[in-house]
């Protein structure tokens, strides 16, 4: 099962720095994240996320759904990085990118390629159907 979503509506923490818990189901797994809501709203997030997924669909085998987005300048985002290959997705753990980019679109050229990393770094990843992906996109 693919899922992506929020599971609070937005917060603010001590240092007045705006936030929503969202949770990500690749399968068995799930996974919970802190979106910054200081620059992007929960709306802007859930389309990045359909963005993203039919990106996929469309011809580039490489995308990524954004979890945490700070603006450009000295800040970070977080992502999740997605591959394609033939009817698969391979999603993999959040990667830490600087934030040189000033929106979505700068990300995916960010995500370097699949199978790049030495088996000695390799990390986990969810194998997926790319259906369930699009479903979830369709559904929204």
């Amino acid at each position: 099962m693919f899922y992506i979503g929020f599971v609070s509506g937005a917060r603010v923490d001590a240092s007045g720095r705006r936030y929503a818990i969202g949770d990500a189901t690749l399968g068995e797994h799930s996974q919970r994240f802190e979106a910054n809501l200081d620059h992007w709203s929960t709306a802007d997030y859930e389309r990045q996320w359909r963005e993203a997924v039919l990106r996929l669909a469309t011809g580039p085998e490489s995308s990524a759904l954004v979890t945490s987005y700070e603006g450009g300048g000295d800040g970070r985002h977080i992502v999740l990085p997605m591959w394609r290959e033939g009817s698969a997705v391979y999603v993999q753990p959040p990667l830490v990118l600087d934030a040189d980019v000033e929106d979505s679109s700068g990300i995916y050229d960010k995500i370097g390629e699949r199978g790049t990393m030495s088996a000695a770094a390799a990390i986990a990843e969810w194998q997926l159907p790319l259906g369930q992906l699009l479903a979830f996109a369709i559904d929204e």
